[in-house]
């Protein structure tokens, strides 16, 4: 087959092409950038065949239940979810049929493993394709991705010892889940496939250094932040424009995310507790029914559960709000919750872990607690709920804060630079287009 080379072309991979998560957000808007500077980007994901018999596009894989598949407990099942979730030989065969067909100038890597598995990288590197991967997770340094395991954050893969993973049941509390966990972490390790990679994109410095600690290769790793198209919010603040001489009701708190263990909502329950401030959290998770139970038991009459709020909603009630509350116990590597509610011009109050405090900076655009303490936690609820002329203070400093690390131009200027070494290190000419803009 001829291959098209009027436009140069960037294989974006990400093991799902629909909205779940920040890292979709941070695709969706790079996958604007791109295309705004000239490259046409070919997708490459999973479609789940119980939806549809056919792909959305021509080079999706097919997806498996791993949940599912766990679940049938047996030898054969079990083989079944090793053999996709290590290595895809249909996602292989695809990229095969993708660098066949186009003239890929790079490939940008997201979340990969268990669906399209990082095994797609010897095919791009055989055809001489540059790879830079952005890092949503720990999942290369930690079989279970979160460095979190057990309630409580774990570190001791580090040094390889992936073999604690199976040991401690890391992965979704299932044995089997765990050792194909470790399996997949020796395997490519082992087989050098990270070191492929050209250049690896760190959303925070937090997890940029973290990969240090654990003696990962930092020639190749470079900060970049996130990106977000800013003209979302500012034409959601125009459409909801209060009526001239009024404003929004401030009169609550919110915590918008899953409702998990290690987002620390725990912690925020009993911060709450005697205190009176009206607390609205939205989300679903399976500590739901668990929390409900315990704020039933406390009478904590001010706090309410909304349960799934979509996008238009979240910004409504984060708009109406004072501040939002982010209590993770666990390593946050750069939470769109927080970005958005900054470019809200709301400040944040957050645990001092993982890249939280990248975001909020303490007394300027909100106030950090210690991770897991509810009395520290409680007297920065107290501080800003009880002086609303700092709370608008550190909501104008949180926009420009925000602004500045995650806007369009921002990122492409990184990019391009990233760009421009991938290409001619491999003796690829970048593509020029300084009259591009964004629609």
């Amino acid at each position: 087959m001829i291959k098209t080379l009027n436009t140069m072309k960037v294989l974006m991979a990400s093991w799902s092409w629909e909205p779940v998560g920040g890292d979709w957000t941070y695709i969706q808007n790079v996958k604007r950038l791109y295309e705004a500077h000239g490259y046409e980007v070919i997708p490459f994901s999973t479609y789940l065949a119980d939806k549809t018999d056919q792909p959305p596009h021509k080079y999706f894989v097919k997806a498996y239940d791993y949940k599912k598949l766990n679940s049938q407990k047996g030898l054969f099942t079990g083989l079944k979810a090793a053999k996709n979730s290590v290595i895809s030989f249909e996602a292989m065969s695809n990229i095969d049929q993708i660098l066949d067909e186009h003239e890929i100038s790079f490939a940008h890597l997201h979340n990969v493993h268990h669906w399209l598995t990082p095994a797609i990288i010897w095919k791009l590197k055989k055809r001489g394709v540059p790879v830079l991967w952005s890092l949503h997770d720990y999942k290369i340094i930690c079989p279970e991705g979160t460095l979190f395991s057990n309630g409580s954050i774990c570190e001791k893969c580090k040094g390889g010892k992936f073999y604690q993973c199976t040991i401690n049941k890391c992965k979704k509390g299932s044995m089997l889940a765990s050792l194909l966990a470790s399996i997949d972490a020796y395997f490519y390790n082992a087989g050098g496939i990270y070191n492929k990679v050209d250049a690896y994109l760190c959303p925070s410095e937090f997890l940029l250094k973290k990969f240090g600690e654990f003696g990962f290769d930092q020639s190749r790793m470079h900060l970049s932040n996130l990106c977000y198209d800013t003209t979302i919010i500012d034409r959601f603040l125009e459409a909801h424009r209060d009526p001239e001489g009024m404003s929004p009701k401030e009169d609550y708190i919110l915590y918008v995310g899953r409702i998990e263990r290690n987002k620390g909502i725990h912690t925020l329950i009993d911060a709450i507790e005697g205190t009176g401030i009206p607390l609205k959290i939205a989300g679903t998770g399976s500590a739901l029914e668990e929390l409900k139970a315990r704020v039933a038991q406390k009478g904590l009459n001010h706090v309410e559960f909304l349960g799934f709020q979509n996008k238009d909603a979240v910004f409504d009630l984060t708009r109406r709000s004072r501040f939002i509350v982010c209590p993770s116990e666990w390593y946050e590597n750069y939470p769109y919750a927080i970005i958005e509610t900054l470019l809200f011009s709301k400040p944040v109050i957050g645990s001092r872990i993982g890249g939280i405090p990248e975001l909020v900076l303490d007394g300027k655009t909100g106030l950090l607690h210690e991770m897991g303490n509810a009395a520290d936690l409680r007297e920065k609820l107290l501080t800003l709920w009880n002086n609303q002329s700092l709370a608008r203070k550190m909501g104008i400093q949180a926009r420009e804060h925000a602004y500045a690390r995650v806007n369009f131009e921002t990122h492409w200027n990184f990019l391009e630079n990233i760009i421009e070494n991938l290409s001619f290190k491999n003796g690829r000419n970048p593509i020029e287009n300084p009259q591009a803009t964004l629609i």
